[in-house]
């Protein structure tokens, strides 16, 4: 098992038996919007020259307010010496809080901006077709796409779009040996 796989694991039992799942979930992503935002925050927090005393003294005073799992987790990671991890271990945290909560979240990019009402419906049969589970629908435009739409969750890739299916058309002609 992978070191961002053992740290998501144990922070989800621990979040998951003090019934602060979402909660530590929203957490980690403010810190680590917060390193993204801030250049001196990152350097400070990713830094290795920084004394481990001092770190943590610096993770009670930005976690402040947040769950107190977040603040340990985040005072293990650092520790450890694992900061590195912290983005990829909040990615695999957040695949199993919507997991276990029965949630998705599905990208779908279409060539024009969805009216809301389209994106009831997509959301809805996505629903349906994924057992029942809650749907999160994420939207963007790329116009290169031409029409249709490529949605993207968990590892998968579904492309309906009109230039995906050329490709594959053009794909097909050359093994044929048609162009």
């Amino acid at each position: 098992m992978s070191a961002v796989s053992t740290y998501a694991e144990a922070l989800f039992g621990a979040a998951r038996e003090k019934d602060e799942l979402e909660r530590v979930l929203d957490d980690l992503r403010e810190f680590c919007r917060a390193l993204r935002e801030s250049e001196e925050l990152a350097l400070f927090f990713y830094g290795e020259q920084i004394p481990e005393r001092e770190k943590r003294r610096a993770i009670e005073a930005l976690t402040e307010g947040m769950s107190p799992l977040t603040t340990n987790f985040l005072k293990v990671l650092c520790d450890n010496r694992r900061e590195e991890i912290l983005e990829d271990v909040l990615r695999r945290y957040e695949e199993m809080v919507e997991d276990h909560l029965g949630r998705i979240e599905v990208e779908v990019v279409t060539a024009t901006e969805l009216s809301g009402e389209m994106q009831e419906r997509i959301r809805e049969r996505i629903a349906r077709v994924l057992g029942g589970r809650e749907v999160i629908l994420r939207t963007s435009v790329d116009p290169e796409i031409l029409g249709g739409a490529v949605f993207r969750f968990k590892d998968r890739l579904v492309d309906s779009s009109i230039r995906g299916r050329l490709e594959g058309l053009r794909e097909a002609m050359l093994e044929r040996g048609v162009v």
